[in-house]
């Protein structure tokens, strides 16, 4: 590109040159013609009358005075016989000063030649003495070299030529400076940058050998690596997804193999106690109180399995929810209405603060199975005489929901596994609880989080808002 725009600079600036290295030459030309037009002029009118008295003394002796002046102009006297009459000192007439003088003698207009005609070394000029109606005319003829033209023009050529050198190399050099900075380097910096992208070891480039061909060529073998480690990575895309599958069968398996040990462990403790029991009962047949005390103990491990059975029908066989626009405090009234016989039976009283209440996009059922849980297990935590709270507050964006409960709280070692599956604390428990709140609060784009209490637990579930007027 340097050379491109060096070789640019010398056909413009050069040309420039040229066009005006010729108008010079011209002019030059221009301002000879004239100046011996001018001197020609001045010997007719002083030689006009001498010629026609023949005083060529007179005439000989302006030329010795001429010559002193012009001593390079050779000066043709030439009377009406074509005869030269006089001559500049040292000069010599020749047959092209004879034609020049034939035809300056019968010309009404000066005839200048320069001879020769494509690179002129001198100029001849012939002009008439005498008129038409004097009778026959003579003639002189001025010779006059082009010295001084030629210097003047040899100067000019140095001037451009040296000109044109100083522009070209400046031009260059800048060029050539600017194009590392903002070119060469770029480039040499992304090439780089390619070889360290694609891994591969850098090659001759096959096409220019130039900045800008070597980053095409690298870049060709940067798109061929890329392509390659984009069916590479396909390849492991669909491994990984098959891998996935994979631990998701074996996940279902191992999920499977605990909930069915989970199920022998929970259930079969009270179908042992209702075994029992009932044979107690057909024993026990005749006293009403204890056939009473024995249905009330069947009563309750009938109860216990259907909750237990209910909570593993939550986690295989959840449906997906159907969102609508909730009023959140109505449907948290309505599930602490539902537990108020329980708590009182406990001894713990529920409170309800709904600060920031509001209307969320949820699905009924599971956000009352969500609370359900939540105060339920607060519930069992607190001892009698303390307080269940369900706070609700929240911004523009989301609501929060908070139940807190003054029981043991939650040791800092089993913080991490609290919403796992199937971990518990409880003597009694299968750890389905908080795993199935965890579960239906993610599927509303919601999170559930244990909140750093100095004093029992607290429990926060973050749902995202419903627009106002939104339909329902």
């Amino acid at each position: 590109m340097t050379i491109a725009i060096a070789g640019a600079a010398v056909l413009m600036f050069g040309g420039e040159g040229l066009v005006a290295l010729g108008e010079e030459e011209s002019d030059l030309k221009v301002v000879a013609s004239r100046e011996t037009q001018l001197l020609a002029r001045s010997l007719q009118k002083a030689f006009r009358n001498a010629l026609r008295d023949r005083q060529l003394e007179e005439v000989a002796d302006t030329l010795a005075a001429l010559a002193a002046v012009e001593p390079t102009v050779a000066i043709f006297v030439y009377d009406e016989e074509g005869q030269v009459v006089a001559t500049s000192k040292g000069a010599q007439p020749s047959r092209v000063t004879e034609s020049l003088a034939a035809r300056g003698s019968s010309s009404q207009t000066p005839i200048v030649e320069f001879d020769p005609e494509d690179a002129p070394t001198r100029l001849r000029l012939a002009i008439r003495l005498r008129s038409e109606k004097e009778g026959r005319s003579s003639a002189i003829v001025l010779e006059r070299p082009l010295n001084e033209l030629h210097r003047d023009l040899a100067a000019s050529r140095r001037y451009i030529v040296t000109t044109t050198a100083i522009f070209v190399l400046a031009v260059a050099g800048l060029a050539w400076l600017l194009m590392q900075r903002y070119v060469s380097r770029p480039l040499e910096a992304l090439v780089a940058d390619m070889h360290r992208l694609s891994g591969a070891p850098p090659q001759p480039p096959t096409g220019a050998l130039d900045e800008v061909g070597e980053t095409r060529a690298e870049f060709d073998r940067l798109v061929v690596t890329l392509d390659a480690a984009r069916g590479r990575m396909a390849e492991e895309i669909e491994a990984r997804r098959g891998l996935e599958r994979g631990l998701e069968r074996a996940d279902k398996l191992i999920t499977l193999g605990q909930l069915s040990a989970v199920m022998a462990h929970e259930i079969g403790s009270p179908l042992q106690i209702l075994e029992g029991r009932a044979r107690s009962l057909h024993k026990s047949a005749a006293d009403p109180d204890a056939t009473r005390r024995v249905a009330d103990m069947l009563v309750e491990q009938t109860e216990r399995i259907t909750r237990i059975v209910g909570q593993m029908l939550s986690i295989t066989r959840r449906r997906a929810p159907v969102r609508t626009v909730l009023d959140a405090a109505a449907v948290v009234k309505r599930v602490l209405s539902l537990l108020e016989l329980e708590a009182e039976r406990r001894g713990v009283r529920l409170a309800l603060v709904a600060n920031g209440a509001g209307l969320v996009r949820a699905d009924s059922d599971q956000v009352q199975q969500v609370v359900l849980n939540l105060v339920r297990n607060a519930l069992e935590a607190s001892p009698r005489g303390a307080k269940v709270t369900v706070t609700l507050e929240g911004d523009e964006r989301r609501l929060t929901l908070t139940v807190a409960d003054l029981g043991p709280g939650v040791p800092p070692e089993v913080r991490e596994q609290l919403f796992e599956p199937f971990f518990t604390t409880k003597p009694d428990g299968i750890g389905l609880g908080l795993s199935v709140v965890r579960s239906l609060v993610r599927e509303h784009q919601g999170e559930v989080t244990l909140v750093e209490v100095p004093e029992g637990c607290t429990i926060a579930v973050t749902l995202p808002r419903a627009v106002e007027g939104e339909p329902t």
